[in-house]
């Protein structure tokens, strides 16, 4: 990944239900915390270089216009996660992608800048956390999004075949039985 700094990126901690149904649709060990919270890197698709295994790439969409949700076929490791259009600005990679160390991760990335949807983790929302998502970060996340759109850092994008504009894999999509098995109470 180029340019990774905590200029470059706005790093969060996620409890939605849909990075919950994700972590259990891949079964992958140690992508959440006990409390159902998934650490995300958010930054610019053209940050971003497959230098092996590209190849692995999967996409998976929890509904029909869920966001597009990369993972490794070998073993099922999440990617990222980022909206349908080839002019997405922005891609969320999940810690596990990141070749930084625990100890040297704040320095090369920054402080998580927000802990949100804190209505969906389990056993209730966690001190600290936001129910929803402050309007700080909302604040934050647009200007990024923005400043990604503007300056065309959405290509060239691992993600999208440059010529067609199409994702680089078709997508499976899950059903609405199949999303309700992955989320708690439905």
């Amino acid at each position: 990944m180029a340019d990774v700094s905590p200029a470059q990126g706005n790093r969060v901690l996620c409890y939605c239900d849909d990075c919950q149904a994700f972590a259990r649709h891949l079964g992958t060990e140690g992508m959440m915390d006990a409390r159902g919270g998934t650490e995300i890197y958010q930054v610019f698709p053209a940050q971003i270089r497959l230098t092996a295994g590209a190849e692995q790439l999967r996409l998976l969409r929890l509904s029909e216009k869920g966001l597009l949700r990369w993972y490794t076929a070998c073993c099922r490791s999440p990617v990222g996660n980022m909206l349908s259009s080839p002019r997405s600005p922005f891609v969320g990679l999940f810690r596990g992608v990141l070749a930084v160390e625990d100890d040297a991760l704040e320095a090369a990335i920054g402080p998580i800048v927000g802990r949100i949807q804190g209505r969906f983790a389990v056993g209730g929302c966690p001190p600290g956390v936001h129910p929803r998502a402050p309007v700080g970060l909302l604040w934050r996340s647009l200007v990024f999004l923005g400043r990604g759109f503007f300056t065309g850092k959405y290509a060239p994008s691992p993600f999208f075949d440059a010529a067609t504009g199409s994702p680089v894999r078709e997508a499976q999509v899950l059903t609405r039985q199949e999303r309700a098995v992955l989320v708690p109470g439905s």
